[in-house]
């Protein structure tokens, strides 16, 4: 895991097989951070034709900025939109969010990884200004994909 400059990890307890591993982050700064926790392996996709795809987002931003702004998405300026062009696949995740404007702000979770058993235990009493979500979580099977004949 990896701490920006407005996120600090707090503490990091690993355990045995048997128990959850503990991590807890902290934010100081009102600026606000994100925490992406992946528990097992994830997959990267990405399209073949990024470089069109960027060459078009650069070529239509004006009209992709006034088309957001007519959202009332909060976009106030350009660089606020992204092109997405991939994903990461993976079988079990979990974010936490820390809100913008907050102070010593703080969430702790947990990850126990047994095989296909992905479980998370989440203190929602100590994310204090901080959205955590994840999922999913018990039994979290890898489907299989053939390619057609």
């Amino acid at each position: 895991m990896r701490a920006t400059r407005s996120l600090t990890l707090t503490s990091l307890i690993f355990n045995s097989s048997q128990e959850y591993t503990q991590v807890s982050f902290s934010c100081a700064k009102r600026c606000g951070g994100a925490v992406l926790s992946l528990p097992v392996d994830a997959r990267r996709q990405d399209t073949l034709a990024r470089g069109a795809f960027g060459k078009w987002i650069t070529q239509h931003i004006d009209s992709w900025f006034t088309f957001a702004q007519s959202l009332g998405l909060g976009i106030k300026r350009m660089d606020e939109i992204i092109l997405v062009t991939g994903c990461h696949r993976t079988r079990s995740w979990a974010n936490v969010t820390f809100l913008e404007g907050q102070t010593h702000v703080q969430a702790s979770f947990g990850v126990k990884v047994n095989g296909v058993d992905i479980n998370w235990q989440f203190s929602l009493g100590n994310a204090h200004g901080a959205v955590c979500n994840w999922g999913p979580e018990g039994n979290v099977c890898v489907s299989l994909q053939f390619p057609e004949l």
